[in-house]
């Protein structure tokens, strides 16, 4: 249990730093290029370790896990999205609305928990969401983070991870993290390669490659470890309290937005601090 929970700050800190890392690599660059930059230099920093683990006699899985790479897929080009047009200190924390529809799924196809302290603490995360964007009351301000474009595309990446958090959890109960985490990047680097091809944009693709190879990395490594560690949780903890968990890293994307982008935080800090408070209820 205690590698779980190490597994989960792990998570916390690199979820923080990979909003910032994400909205240096999508700025002023297409999105989908962007995350098959992202993806394909995460499966080749993760490929050396597949030598280490047992590999499973079923490869049945393999649909499933093909499945959940095309929602993640779909998921992170809005993602990218979001954050190259919207500042992150505002579109970020929206990424954690996801955890009203996990609640869901997992309750009904997980056969997870549920009580009054989630209940509360899913309360706290939307109202604290509710400061990112202040207006004159509550309604005002979910409804102008409704409204706001980059917003919007943050939402419908939050319902995509739901999606594909549920089948990872399910996952989680007969395969090895490391087997399935490599199948899930081999799958999304497919999915965007043929979008890529089809759309003609593999020339474009390729000078991302050599303008940003760098940025995209390192983006690479934090996308595709942070997600190793989340499954790492989520075979001891249930999935419905380690992904709400994980918008801790939050705070952190908050912070490092103010010192490396400059953007004005003072305002949204009380809504961070209420949306921490909420993600601690998730563990009552």
């Amino acid at each position: 249990m205690y590698i779980a929970y190490l597994a989960l700050v792990g998570r916390v800190l690199l979820t923080g730093y990979e909003r910032i890392i994400f909205k240096q690599v999508g700025t002023g660059s297409g999105s989908a290029e962007s995350v098959f930059l992202i993806f394909t230099t995460g499966t080749l920093l993760l490929a050396p370790f597949a030598f280490f683990v047992e590999w499973p006699a079923d490869w049945s899985f393999l649909w499933i896990a093909a499945l959940a790479s095309l929602a993640y897929a779909v998921q992170t080009v809005f993602y990218i999205k979001s954050l190259s047009n919207g500042e992150a200190s505002l579109v970020a924390p929206l990424y954690y609305f996801s955890v009203f529809f996990l609640l869901a799924l997992s309750v009904m196809f997980l056969g997870e928990s549920f009580g009054l302290a989630k209940l509360a603490g899913l309360v706290m995360l939307v109202y604290g969401a509710s400061f990112l964007h202040k207006k004159q009351s509550i309604l005002h301000s979910l409804a102008a983070l409704a409204t706001d474009r980059a917003c919007q595309f943050m939402i419908i990446s939050s319902v995509l991870v739901a999606l594909g958090r549920t089948l990872d959890a399910f996952m989680m109960r007969s395969v090895h993290p490391m087997v399935y985490t490599l199948a899930l990047c081999f799958f999304t680097d497919l999915y965007i390669f043929i979008w890529l091809a089809l759309t003609g944009k593999l020339g474009s693709a390729r000078k991302m490659f050599r303008n940003k190879l760098k940025a995209g990395t390192i983006a690479g490594a934090v996308d595709c470890y942070s997600y190793l560690l989340l499954l790492i949780a989520i075979s001891r903890i249930e999935v419905s309290i380690a992904e709400p968990a994980s918008m801790l890293g939050m705070v952190v994307t908050v912070v490092l937005a103010h010192f490396i982008f400059g953007e004005r935080i003072r305002h949204r800090l009380p809504g961070v601090a209420i949306m921490f408070a909420g993600a601690w209820l998730l563990f009552v």
